[in-house]
């Protein structure tokens, strides 16, 4: 069979059903998922090597005869989805509040088939091997169905709760968001030393002065032991008002003068500590991030703009002591980078400190493997200091929270007596609640979910024939910025409504960063298209370069010059691998000569030349190492192992070599390059598979050959011959 291209050979693959799992099968299952790229993203490097890491693995697997199942799905991202296709929306000079929410949805739901299907196409570039007849989105209707049931278990249990509490508020994205999606942004600005009745205090915020409610000392502090407990009149921008001192653990004594403002409303220490003394909680900033009437004059300015404004001022009237340059991290949203604002908010909360304790148990037993393992004892770390997950946002897109209020009454705190869960409404008369889920909220159930788990009413995995399968799933990868977001929370929800782990080997690979060491971004310019790398030097060649980074949790620098250097070695190694082959078949001796040579081999029990005998244990030993490199998730030295036995023993020396007995050594020649092609082809496979076509005794594909380590004594048994 010939092929024009490496489009070709994919739709050759997919349409003879290679890629498939088969539940029925009686062989031993094999099951990798594949993280849901966001719906809005494009193919970036670090999806390149995650794609090319994880269908290596499928590969292999499938040629040690396993029944593997590669996962496709697509996450509906609802923050990112919302923040592209207002920028679309807005092309048409339309909006949210033009359009409502139902006629939005339906634009949004076009909007999503449309780039859907211009990004799909891209997640194949990478030649993965995934059962695309099982792609899931997260908002199909069994993952609906499974989310709904997570919620309304959670909220009959009483861990789910609606109350006002402090939260990472971004006003750029507009909605609540996890800390863990919160970045540090290291600035130079000013510390403001601003008089409080009798005391000094350092601030980098004073425009939260307005909803300072108390001042705060360490107990330990000698310097303020007499202060403790007195109220004062603090003077402020917009009036007076009584302070009092009050005595924390939590205050450093170091920081500035020894004294902090408590602004509970917008600090996340602060809050603690106002709940320590019930202080009152005054909010001074908006969710666009303005000033509150609190702020009397100030009132609807930015927060930068309020902080000019007010500097004069304060020192006018003999507030503002003195300024000092200041270095520190501001929280910065990891999407927009638009700076975040701790503030109060009503929204929907669960409580998850008894599901982090059992996600604590499986880890510490030892029953999921983590590459490297040191990020078992991280995730234990992030779970003894978790706090309730707050799962609501302020979005459109997503699942809508199925709690439906008496149209007679708002939404309020608690747990109202009336409201109703469900995916439906109840009826006339029925409100169901404005915000949608947290996408973590959904991403925590699919293991379960991609498999057809819809409830916990179903827990027993026996009614379900893939659930029963391939559940645990056996390999899962990601990038360690979401270990957090993504991979605690699937352990953590996975072993409360099945009891079990859902993944038995947890990777974390490292990031591909530019030679400054930052991430890719458009911002920065300095990212690497994998299109760009595919179109220069093939799918096989990228795919090689990038195993070069795959070591677990190690950042890799590059460049486009560097992948440019690697892209262009492998090129040239796959052109060597093609040329290996036309010497091998196109120049092999005349069929006379063939036949003698064969009828030679058969006649001896075993490889009797030297050289024979060399480049068989050579290639055993290279079997031997590709095969340990690979169970062991180590594909760096995998790929290097049969990169360097193709190259430098196989052509360079034996091929060379046999030149001189070329009649002899046909059989064995052809026997390693078909050896050496299998084990090559969970790196290659597009030019392992366009090569082996050549071949005359052959099956159908390269894919449904055999792994297997190789006896020297076997050789003489599997030569193959190939079409002229």
């Amino acid at each position: 069979m010939k092929f024009k291209n490496e489009n070709d050979i994919y739709a050759f693959w997919k349409k003879s059903g290679f890629f498939k799992a088969d539940p029925t099968s009686t062989n031993k299952p094999y099951s990798l998922l594949i993280p849901p790229p966001n719906l809005t993203g494009e193919l970036h490097l670090g999806h390149a090597m995650q794609h090319s890491i994880l269908d290596a693995i499928a590969r292999f697997k499938r040629l040690q005869g396993l029944d593997v199942l590669l996962l496709p799905g697509v996450d509906h991202a609802g923050i990112l989805f919302e923040a592209t296709f207002e920028k679309e929306l807005e092309k048409e000079n339309l909006s949210k509040e033009k359009l409502g929410r139902e006629e939005w949805l339906k634009k949004a739901w076009q909007f999503k088939e449309k780039i859907y299907q211009s990004v799909s196409s891209t997640w194949r570039f990478m030649g993965l091997s995934a059962d695309w007849s099982r792609e899931v989105f997260t908002l199909d209707p069994d993952p609906q169905k499974a989310v709904f049931e997570e919620f309304k278990t959670y909220f009959e249990k009483g861990l789910i709760y609606k109350g006002p509490y402090i939260v990472q508020w971004c006003p750029g994205c507009n909605t609540a968001i996890e800390d863990v999606e919160v970045e540090y942004d290291e600035r130079k600005e000013k510390l403001y030393y601003l008089k409080y009745g009798p005391l000094i205090l350092a601030t980098a915020r004073p425009e939260t002065k307005f909803g300072d409610t108390a001042m705060a000392v360490n107990p330990q502090d000698k310097r303020y032991q007499k202060y403790v407990s007195c109220e004062f009149e603090i003077e402020t921008l917009a009036g007076k008002r009584g302070m009092k001192v009050i005595a924390d653990e939590a205050v450093d004594p170091k920081f500035g003068t020894g004294v902090i403002k408590v602004t509970p409303g917008h600090d996340f220490a602060d809050y603690e500590i106002g709940k320590r003394h019930n202080l009152p909680i005054i909010q001074v900033i908006n969710k666009e991030g303005r000033l509150t009437k609190a702020a009397g004059k100030y009132a609807g300015m930015k927060v930068d703009e309020a902080r000019r404004a007010m500097i004069p001022e304060l020192k006018k009237r003999g507030l503002l002591v003195k300024v000092e340059d200041y270095t520190h991290s501001v929280a910065v949203c990891e999407r927009c980078k638009s700076v975040v604002e701790p503030l109060i908010s009503e929204e929907w909360f669960v409580k998850v400190k008894d599901m982090a304790k059992e996600a604590v148990k499986v880890i510490k037993a030892g029953k999921i493997e983590f590459l490297p393992n040191n990020y078992g004892k991280i995730l234990i770390d992030w779970f003894a200091n978790i706090h309730d997950w707050c799962i609501s946002r302020s979005l459109w897109w997503g699942h809508r929270i199925p709690v439906w209020y008496p149209s007679t009454r708002s939404a309020h705190s608690g747990q109202v007596e009336k409201m109703r869960v469900s995916l439906e409404s109840p009826g006339d008369g029925w409100i169901q609640d404005e915000q949608v889920l947290d996408t973590w909220f959904s991403s925590g159930l699919w293991p379960m979910s991609t498999l057809g788990w819809v409830g916990i009413s179903q827990s027993e995995k026996s009614k379900w024939k893939e659930m029963s399968k391939y559940f645990p799933w056996d390999f899962e990868i990601s990038a360690p910025e979401i270990k957090f977001l993504w991979i605690a929370r699937m352990i953590m929800i996975s072993k409360y409504f099945t009891d079990e782990i859902p993944f038995k080997t947890m990777f974390f690979h490292g990031m591909l960063r530019d030679l400054l060491g930052r991430k890719f971004s458009k911002s920065l310019g300095n990212g690497i298209e994998p299109t760009y790398l595919i179109e220069k030097w093939g799918v096989d060649a990228t795919r090689m370069a990038l195993y070069t980074y795959s070591i677990p949790s190690r950042d890799g620098r590059v460049s486009k010059e560097i992948m440019d250097e690697r892209g262009k070695n492998y090129r040239n190694f796959a052109t060597k691998v093609r040329n290996i082959a036309r010497f091998i078949y196109e120049l092999k001796p005349d069929s006379s000569s063939e036949v003698k040579s064969s009828q030679h081999q058969e006649s001896t029990s075993e490889v009797e030349h030297a050289d024979d005998k060399w480049i068989l244990g050579e290639l055993e030993k290279t079997i031997k190492s590709v095969t340990k490199n690979l169970e062991e998730i180590k594909l760096h030295l995998a790929s290097e192992a049969i990169y360097d036995f193709i190259w430098h023993k196989f052509a360079d020396i034996y091929l060379e070599k046999s030149k001189a007995r070329r009649e002899e050594a046909q059989p064995v020649l052809e026997y390693v390059l078909k050896t050496s092609l299998i084990i090559l082809h969970p790196f290659m496979p597009f030019t392992t598979e366009e090569i082996y076509q050549k071949f005359a005794d052959r099956k159908k594909s390269i894919m449904l050959e055999e792994w297997s380590i190789i006896k020297l004594s076997n050789a003489r048994r599997l030569t193959t011959n190939a079409k002229g």
